[in-house]
Protein backbone atom coordinates (compact mmCIF):
# COMPACT_ATOMS: atom_id res chain seq x y z
CA UNK A 1 0.00 0.00 0.00
CA UNK A 2 0.86 3.24 -0.93
CA UNK A 3 0.80 6.97 0.95
CA UNK A 4 1.18 9.62 -0.86
CA UNK A 5 1.64 13.41 1.27
CA UNK A 6 1.71 15.53 -1.64
CA UNK A 7 2.86 19.67 -1.29
CA UNK A 8 1.60 22.93 -2.45
CA UNK A 9 3.63 25.46 -3.12
CA UNK A 10 2.75 28.96 -1.43
CA UNK A 11 2.11 31.02 -4.33
CA UNK A 12 2.45 31.77 -8.02
CA UNK A 13 2.51 29.62 -11.35
CA UNK A 14 4.11 26.36 -10.06
CA UNK A 15 0.99 26.25 -7.09
CA UNK A 16 -1.66 26.42 -9.83
CA UNK A 17 0.36 23.48 -11.60
CA UNK A 18 0.57 21.47 -8.96
CA UNK A 19 -3.32 22.35 -7.77
CA UNK A 20 -3.84 20.91 -11.64
CA UNK A 21 -2.07 17.37 -10.64
CA UNK A 22 -3.26 17.34 -7.15
CA UNK A 23 -6.97 17.02 -8.86
CA UNK A 24 -5.48 14.59 -11.07
CA UNK A 25 -3.86 12.49 -7.86
CA UNK A 26 -7.12 12.72 -6.55
CA UNK A 27 -8.75 10.90 -9.01
CA UNK A 28 -6.67 7.20 -8.43
CA UNK A 29 -6.02 7.94 -5.02
CA UNK A 30 -8.50 8.25 -2.30
CA UNK A 31 -8.39 10.65 0.59
CA UNK A 32 -7.03 7.47 2.92
CA UNK A 33 -3.61 6.93 0.47
CA UNK A 34 -3.30 11.08 -0.65
CA UNK A 35 -2.86 13.61 2.15
CA UNK A 36 -1.77 17.37 1.07
CA UNK A 37 0.25 19.74 3.00
CA UNK A 38 -0.46 23.24 2.00
CA UNK A 39 2.92 25.39 2.30
CA UNK A 40 0.94 28.48 2.30
CA UNK A 41 -1.42 27.80 5.33
CA UNK A 42 1.65 26.72 7.19
CA UNK A 43 3.82 29.30 6.02
CA UNK A 44 0.50 32.53 6.84
CA UNK A 45 -0.19 30.65 10.17
CA UNK A 46 3.59 30.71 11.42
CA UNK A 47 4.35 34.14 10.88
CA UNK A 48 0.75 34.80 12.81
CA UNK A 49 2.34 33.15 15.69
CA UNK A 50 5.87 34.87 15.72
CA UNK A 51 5.90 38.03 17.26
CA UNK A 52 8.03 39.11 14.47
CA UNK A 53 7.67 37.46 11.57
CA UNK A 54 11.03 35.31 10.59
CA UNK A 55 11.34 33.66 6.91
CA UNK A 56 14.29 30.91 8.82
CA UNK A 57 12.45 30.35 11.98
CA UNK A 58 8.94 29.73 9.41
CA UNK A 59 10.72 27.32 7.31
CA UNK A 60 12.03 25.32 9.91
CA UNK A 61 8.84 25.21 11.77
CA UNK A 62 6.79 23.97 8.18
CA UNK A 63 9.61 21.28 7.84
CA UNK A 64 9.48 20.57 11.40
CA UNK A 65 5.39 20.27 10.65
CA UNK A 66 6.17 18.00 7.51
CA UNK A 67 7.88 15.31 9.10
CA UNK A 68 5.04 15.08 11.47
CA UNK A 69 2.94 14.46 8.82
CA UNK A 70 5.13 12.03 6.90
CA UNK A 71 5.37 9.82 10.30
CA UNK A 72 1.49 10.61 11.02
CA UNK A 73 0.17 8.99 7.76
CA UNK A 74 2.84 6.44 6.96
CA UNK A 75 4.33 8.23 4.39
CA UNK A 76 5.86 6.11 1.35
CA UNK A 77 6.19 8.72 -1.29
CA UNK A 78 6.39 12.57 -0.63
CA UNK A 79 5.55 14.29 -3.57
CA UNK A 80 7.41 17.99 -3.50
CA UNK A 81 6.49 20.53 -6.36
CA UNK A 82 8.53 23.61 -7.03
CA UNK A 83 9.52 26.31 -4.89
CA UNK A 84 8.53 24.43 -1.73
CA UNK A 85 10.60 25.51 1.17
CA UNK A 86 11.72 22.08 2.10
CA UNK A 87 15.21 21.84 3.19
CA UNK A 88 17.96 19.45 2.03
CA UNK A 89 17.65 17.81 5.84
CA UNK A 90 14.45 17.63 5.95
CA UNK A 91 14.40 15.08 2.61
CA UNK A 92 17.60 13.45 4.34
CA UNK A 93 15.70 12.28 7.36
CA UNK A 94 13.05 11.07 5.46
CA UNK A 95 14.97 9.54 2.98
CA UNK A 96 16.21 7.28 5.98
CA UNK A 97 12.54 6.41 7.15
CA UNK A 98 12.80 4.92 3.46
CA UNK A 99 10.41 7.31 2.04
CA UNK A 100 10.28 8.31 -1.77
CA UNK A 101 11.15 11.62 -2.27
CA UNK A 102 10.39 13.46 -5.33
CA UNK A 103 10.35 16.46 -6.89
CA UNK A 104 9.04 17.96 -10.04
CA UNK A 105 10.68 20.87 -11.11
CA UNK A 106 8.80 23.00 -13.33
CA UNK A 107 11.02 26.34 -13.02
CA UNK A 108 13.94 27.07 -15.86
CA UNK A 109 17.32 25.58 -13.91
CA UNK A 110 19.06 29.19 -15.14
CA UNK A 111 16.56 30.95 -13.14
CA UNK A 112 15.72 29.07 -10.62
CA UNK A 113 19.05 27.73 -9.18
CA UNK A 114 18.08 26.49 -5.21
CA UNK A 115 17.94 22.43 -7.11
CA UNK A 116 21.22 22.88 -6.46
CA UNK A 117 21.28 23.04 -2.62
CA UNK A 118 18.11 20.53 -2.59
CA UNK A 119 18.72 17.75 -5.28
CA UNK A 120 20.57 15.39 -3.63
CA UNK A 121 17.68 14.81 -0.39
CA UNK A 122 15.57 13.60 -3.35
CA UNK A 123 14.90 9.70 -4.62
CA UNK A 124 13.50 11.10 -8.20
CA UNK A 125 13.95 14.69 -9.66
CA UNK A 126 11.14 14.99 -12.13
CA UNK A 127 11.86 18.08 -14.85
CA UNK A 128 10.38 20.04 -17.78
CA UNK A 129 13.96 20.25 -19.12
CA UNK A 130 16.73 17.74 -19.65
CA UNK A 131 20.34 18.26 -20.90
CA UNK A 132 22.14 19.63 -17.45
CA UNK A 133 19.69 18.57 -14.92
CA UNK A 134 19.72 15.17 -16.60
CA UNK A 135 23.27 14.43 -16.68
CA UNK A 136 23.86 16.05 -13.44
CA UNK A 137 21.29 13.67 -11.84
CA UNK A 138 23.30 10.32 -14.26
CA UNK A 139 26.32 11.64 -12.23
CA UNK A 140 24.84 11.66 -8.74
CA UNK A 141 23.18 8.60 -8.54
CA UNK A 142 19.52 10.39 -8.98
CA UNK A 143 16.80 8.82 -10.58
CA UNK A 144 15.76 11.53 -13.52
CA UNK A 145 12.72 11.46 -15.75
CA UNK A 146 11.37 13.96 -18.13
CA UNK A 147 7.82 15.17 -17.15
CA UNK A 148 6.63 18.51 -19.25
CA UNK A 149 3.29 20.16 -17.79
CA UNK A 150 0.14 19.70 -19.37
CA UNK A 151 -3.21 21.96 -20.79
CA UNK A 152 -5.02 23.68 -18.03
CA UNK A 153 -8.77 22.14 -17.63
CA UNK A 154 -10.51 24.90 -18.38
CA UNK A 155 -8.83 24.50 -22.01
CA UNK A 156 -9.84 20.83 -22.12
CA UNK A 157 -13.18 21.40 -21.06
CA UNK A 158 -14.08 24.45 -23.18
CA UNK A 159 -15.06 26.80 -20.37
CA UNK A 160 -15.44 30.66 -21.62
CA UNK A 161 -16.11 33.72 -19.56
CA UNK A 162 -19.15 35.08 -20.88
CA UNK A 163 -17.90 38.36 -19.63
CA UNK A 164 -14.62 39.15 -21.58
CA UNK A 165 -14.40 42.35 -24.26
CA UNK A 166 -15.23 41.51 -27.64
CA UNK A 167 -11.42 41.38 -29.43
CA UNK A 168 -10.43 41.91 -32.89
CA UNK A 169 -6.86 41.02 -33.62
CA UNK A 170 -4.47 38.79 -35.45
CA UNK A 171 -2.38 37.39 -32.54
CA UNK A 172 -3.10 36.58 -28.75
CA UNK A 173 -0.06 36.46 -26.36
CA UNK A 174 -0.48 35.52 -22.27
CA UNK A 175 2.30 36.29 -20.30
CA UNK A 176 4.23 39.04 -18.37
CA UNK A 177 5.82 41.57 -20.54
CA UNK A 178 9.94 41.09 -20.69
CA UNK A 179 12.41 42.92 -22.83
CA UNK A 180 12.48 39.90 -25.26
CA UNK A 181 9.15 39.54 -25.51
CA UNK A 182 7.96 43.36 -26.21
CA UNK A 183 10.76 43.30 -29.06
CA UNK A 184 8.88 40.50 -30.73
CA UNK A 185 5.58 41.79 -30.14
CA UNK A 186 6.53 45.66 -31.07
CA UNK A 187 8.08 44.54 -34.37
CA UNK A 188 5.15 42.45 -35.40
CA UNK A 189 3.03 45.59 -34.31
CA UNK A 190 5.16 47.50 -36.47
CA UNK A 191 4.33 45.50 -39.29
CA UNK A 192 0.58 45.67 -38.99
CA UNK A 193 -0.11 42.38 -36.68
CA UNK A 194 -2.99 43.89 -34.23
CA UNK A 195 -2.85 41.91 -31.02
CA UNK A 196 -4.37 41.10 -28.02
CA UNK A 197 -2.31 41.29 -25.07
CA UNK A 198 -2.69 40.28 -21.28
CA UNK A 199 -0.82 39.48 -17.79
CA UNK A 200 0.81 40.97 -14.87
CA UNK A 201 3.19 43.30 -15.48
CA UNK A 202 1.59 44.93 -18.41
CA UNK A 203 0.55 47.79 -16.01
CA UNK A 204 4.02 49.42 -15.96
CA UNK A 205 4.72 48.86 -19.96
CA UNK A 206 3.81 52.84 -21.86
CA UNK A 207 5.14 52.17 -25.35
CA UNK A 208 3.44 51.36 -28.62
CA UNK A 209 1.68 48.15 -27.67
CA UNK A 210 -0.89 49.97 -25.13
CA UNK A 211 -3.54 49.92 -27.17
CA UNK A 212 -3.14 45.92 -27.37
CA UNK A 213 -3.51 45.52 -23.63
CA UNK A 214 -6.68 43.57 -22.80
CA UNK A 215 -5.90 43.69 -18.58
CA UNK A 216 -3.15 44.13 -17.04
CA UNK A 217 -3.46 42.15 -14.10
CA UNK A 218 -2.86 38.33 -13.88
CA UNK A 219 -5.86 36.36 -15.07
CA UNK A 220 -6.89 32.44 -14.66
CA UNK A 221 -6.96 29.72 -17.26
CA UNK A 222 -10.51 30.42 -18.06
CA UNK A 223 -10.18 34.12 -18.68
CA UNK A 224 -6.77 33.52 -20.96
CA UNK A 225 -8.75 30.70 -23.16
CA UNK A 226 -11.56 33.17 -23.93
CA UNK A 227 -9.15 35.80 -24.66
CA UNK A 228 -6.79 33.76 -27.29
CA UNK A 229 -10.24 31.89 -28.33
CA UNK A 230 -11.14 35.92 -30.29
CA UNK A 231 -7.77 35.47 -32.39
CA UNK A 232 -6.81 33.16 -34.88
CA UNK A 233 -3.14 32.63 -33.80
CA UNK A 234 -1.49 32.59 -30.12
CA UNK A 235 2.27 33.37 -29.76
CA UNK A 236 4.40 31.24 -27.06
CA UNK A 237 7.44 33.52 -26.45
CA UNK A 238 10.07 32.50 -23.85
CA UNK A 239 10.97 35.08 -20.99
CA UNK A 240 14.34 35.50 -22.38
CA UNK A 241 15.87 35.38 -26.11
CA UNK A 242 16.80 31.40 -26.81
CA UNK A 243 20.50 31.59 -27.61
CA UNK A 244 22.32 29.54 -30.48
CA UNK A 245 22.05 26.27 -28.20
CA UNK A 246 18.09 25.58 -27.59
CA UNK A 247 18.23 22.18 -25.96
CA UNK A 248 17.49 23.57 -22.50
CA UNK A 249 14.66 25.44 -24.06
CA UNK A 250 11.41 24.38 -22.02
CA UNK A 251 7.86 24.08 -23.12
CA UNK A 252 5.46 26.45 -21.25
CA UNK A 253 2.23 25.34 -20.21
CA UNK A 254 0.34 27.93 -22.66
CA UNK A 255 1.42 25.47 -25.50
CA UNK A 256 -0.70 22.40 -24.23
CA UNK A 257 -3.13 25.11 -24.11
CA UNK A 258 -3.29 26.82 -27.05
CA UNK A 259 -3.40 23.43 -28.96
CA UNK A 260 -6.47 22.61 -26.80
CA UNK A 261 -8.30 25.68 -26.85
CA UNK A 262 -8.57 25.73 -30.46
CA UNK A 263 -6.32 28.93 -32.12
CA UNK A 264 -3.34 27.65 -34.18
CA UNK A 265 0.34 27.65 -32.52
CA UNK A 266 3.05 29.62 -32.65
CA UNK A 267 5.98 29.18 -31.29
CA UNK A 268 10.02 29.39 -31.46
CA UNK A 269 11.72 26.35 -32.66
CA UNK A 270 13.15 24.65 -29.84
CA UNK A 271 13.96 20.89 -30.04
CA UNK A 272 11.95 19.89 -27.08
CA UNK A 273 8.46 20.99 -28.87
CA UNK A 274 9.14 18.53 -31.37
CA UNK A 275 10.29 15.97 -29.22
CA UNK A 276 7.08 16.59 -26.97
CA UNK A 277 4.13 17.82 -29.58
CA UNK A 278 5.48 16.47 -32.59
CA UNK A 279 2.23 15.29 -33.37
CA UNK A 280 0.67 18.41 -33.39
CA UNK A 281 0.34 20.80 -36.38
CA UNK A 282 1.91 24.20 -35.12
CA UNK A 283 4.59 26.91 -36.52
CA UNK A 284 7.77 27.71 -35.44
CA UNK A 285 9.82 30.67 -36.51
CA UNK A 286 14.08 31.26 -35.23
CA UNK A 287 13.66 35.17 -35.37
CA UNK A 288 11.45 38.24 -35.48
CA UNK A 289 11.79 38.38 -39.09
CA UNK A 290 10.19 34.47 -39.74
CA UNK A 291 8.07 35.38 -37.00
CA UNK A 292 6.53 38.01 -39.28
CA UNK A 293 6.31 35.74 -42.23
CA UNK A 294 4.66 33.06 -40.78
CA UNK A 295 2.06 35.17 -39.04
CA UNK A 296 1.15 36.42 -42.49
CA UNK A 297 1.16 32.74 -43.83
CA UNK A 298 -1.41 31.52 -40.93
CA UNK A 299 -3.50 34.55 -41.65
CA UNK A 300 -3.93 33.79 -45.15
CA UNK A 301 -5.05 30.07 -44.43
CA UNK A 302 -6.52 30.74 -41.43
CA UNK A 303 -10.16 29.69 -42.45
CA UNK A 304 -9.56 26.90 -44.77
CA UNK A 305 -11.03 23.21 -43.93
CA UNK A 306 -7.30 21.95 -44.07
CA UNK A 307 -6.35 23.95 -41.22
CA UNK A 308 -9.27 23.57 -38.98
CA UNK A 309 -9.47 19.91 -39.21
CA UNK A 310 -5.36 20.28 -37.96
CA UNK A 311 -7.07 22.47 -35.04
CA UNK A 312 -9.44 19.67 -34.31
CA UNK A 313 -6.94 16.82 -34.29
CA UNK A 314 -4.21 18.89 -32.48
CA UNK A 315 -7.54 19.03 -29.42
CA UNK A 316 -7.98 15.51 -29.89
CA UNK A 317 -3.97 14.83 -29.11
CA UNK A 318 -3.96 17.09 -26.69
CA UNK A 319 -6.65 15.49 -24.56
CA UNK A 320 -5.45 11.99 -25.31
CA UNK A 321 -1.95 12.61 -24.41
CA UNK A 322 -1.35 15.76 -22.32
CA UNK A 323 -3.84 15.84 -19.79
CA UNK A 324 -2.86 16.43 -15.78
CA UNK A 325 -4.36 13.06 -15.59
CA UNK A 326 -1.86 11.39 -18.14
CA UNK A 327 0.68 13.08 -16.18
CA UNK A 328 -0.32 12.11 -12.92
CA UNK A 329 -0.27 8.59 -14.48
CA UNK A 330 3.01 8.65 -15.89
CA UNK A 331 4.25 10.11 -12.20
CA UNK A 332 2.62 7.13 -10.90
CA UNK A 333 4.17 4.50 -12.93
CA UNK A 334 7.76 6.07 -12.50
CA UNK A 335 8.00 6.33 -8.57
CA UNK A 336 5.36 3.52 -7.39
Amino acid sequence: MTNWVFLLPPSGGARQVAENLLNAFRKIYSTESLHVFDCKKYLSAFDILLKKPDETITVDLLNQSLVVQCLQYDCTHLFIPALCPVTLFTLNLLQKLHIITIHWFVEDYRRASYWQEVIHGYTWFLAVQKGLLQDYCTQNGIKFAYVPTAASPAYIMGEQVTSAPAIKADISFIGIPTSYRVAVLEYLSSQGISLALAGDGWQAYTGPLSPYIVTDRWIDSQQAASIQKQTPVSINLSFKEPGDDRTDIQISPRVYDILAGGTILLSENVPLLHETIGECHYYTFTNMEEALQKVKTILSISTSDDIRNKIRQNREIIIRNHTWEKRAEQIIDLCV
